[in-house]
């Protein structure tokens, strides 16, 4: 009997350790055919991504039936159903993208969270989910013909190897430059060799900018160096702004702040000396013009806007800000110049006249027909002259017409307290 017992217990514990083994085995086959359930009942509705599926560049939540892992199957907030804005998801698992955001410059795309207009969410026949090849991704956004149509192409560029100078996300340095610029240059181009010297008239030139004369992508010009060349350099006479080659600050300007410049440019001297001038202490010439060479009219360093916003955060801030969608048409062609005076002005704001005359020069109807402005009507909270840009913010506004506040009520009541 008490044998009989014993292989009853025996035979019970086995039976037991048998059933306890058995479930995490049980519970991972659940939970494999809960997903395989599950991306049946996706796929169901969405076949195409079948085929996605049995990409090889296929994306690893994905490719692991983890549909849950981003979106969620009842209800969200955001599009497709993501569990969570797209910048913030792709992070949440990316990690080390995430770590990036502390640096100095960031990648529009990557800035505003909008990751899938360089990457696909599912799959992709290109590495890193990217939405088309290295090689012409960027020119989904950068104009090709801008970039690469001059005569003379920098190899990297004209291989569509962009990132074999750029990041894709986050840089130290301007414009998302993986190195700084002297690096990035050096790094293929020797600028010491007897060859670089002769070729820079013998100037020392290992610590100065190269793409103050040089187009990192392309040029008509031999050498890269850019469309238009300021006289003196096109002449190669150095020696009319700087010290000659031999001496021993060779790259030293003769003349004294920017009685350099204004010896050729007479006429901006006289803007210099107006009611507001755009010179004084740390801002030169240089600032915004180029000395050498430059692709742009009148030898702007960059682009209009970009120039005026290195300077004017503010503008920089709210030209970005998606949410102002109503901006002034020649602040969305970047013509800052339209309206202001970049040397100099006696008006406020570098207006090139008052600001009443500026705004009706274009908009001639409100000249006569228009809430009243000017002198007798005076802004209740500043106790100055009501003017167009007391209601219209140019520059960027949430609210139609760049008015600064809603034009149903909360613009008025902003002065007419009575109502």
């Amino acid at each position: 009997m008490v044998m009989v017992r014993r292989k009853i217990c025996w035979a019970f514990f086995i039976f037991f350790c048998a059933f306890i083994c058995s479930m995490p085995a049980a519970g991972r086959s659940y939970a494999q055919s809960t997903q395989q359930i599950n991306l049946k009942k996706c796929l169901k509705c969405h076949p195409a991504l079948g085929k996605e599926l049995a990409s090889k560049g296929a994306h690893a939540p994905f490719k692991n039936l983890q549909c849950s892992s981003c979106h969620n199957p009842h209800a969200s907030n955001y599009k497709h159903l993501v569990k969570e804005q797209i910048g913030k998801l792709c992070t949440s698992c990316h990690k080390g993208k995430k770590e990036k955001i502390g640096k100095k410059y960031s990648h529009p795309p990557f800035e505003e969270g909008a990751c899938l207009k360089c990457h696909r969410a599912h799959s992709s026949k290109n590495r890193k989910l990217l939405v088309a090849g290295s090689g012409e991704l960027c020119f989904n956004c950068h104009a090709r013909k801008e970039i690469l149509s001059k005569k003379h192409k920098h190899d990297p560029a004209k291989k569509g190897k962009c990132l074999t100078c750029h990041s894709p996300h986050t840089a130290d340095h301007e414009p998302m430059l993986k190195k700084s610029l002297k690096q990035a240059c050096a790094s293929c181009h020797s600028i010491t060799s007897n060859k670089a010297q002769k070729s820079h008239s013998y100037y020392p030139v290992q610590d100065t900018k190269c793409t103050s004369c040089h187009n990192p992508h392309a040029s008509n010009h031999g050498g890269l160096i850019k469309e238009r060349s300021h006289k003196p350099f096109a002449r190669k006479k150095c020696t009319q702004c700087h010290n000659s080659a031999q001496s021993k600050n060779p790259l030293a300007v003769k003349g004294k702040g920017v009685s350099v410049c204004t010896a050729c440019h007479p006429s901006v001297s006289k803007d210099f000396r107006k009611v507001n001038a755009h010179v004084g202490r740390g801002v030169f010439c240089t600032n915004c013009h180029s000395p050498h060479t430059s692709d742009e009219l009148h030898m702007k360093k960059a682009k209009e806007t970009k120039v005026c916003t290195d300077c004017h955060q503010d503008t920089k801030r709210r030209l970005r800000d998606n949410k102002n969608k109503h901006k002034h048409p020649s602040v969305m062609e970047g013509k800052c110049s339209d309206c202001h005076r970049p040397h100099g002005s006696n008006f406020r704001l570098f207006y090139g006249a008052d600001e009443i005359t500026t705004c009706t020069g274009c908009h001639k109807r409100h000249a006569s027909f228009t809430h009243p402005v000017g002198k007798g009507a005076i802004d209740p909270r500043s106790k100055g002259e009501i003017t167009c840009i007391t209601c219209h913010n140019l520059m960027g506004s949430r609210h139609d017409f760049s008015l600064r506040f809603n034009r149903k009520k909360q613009l008025c009541i902003q002065c007419h307290k009575g109502y």
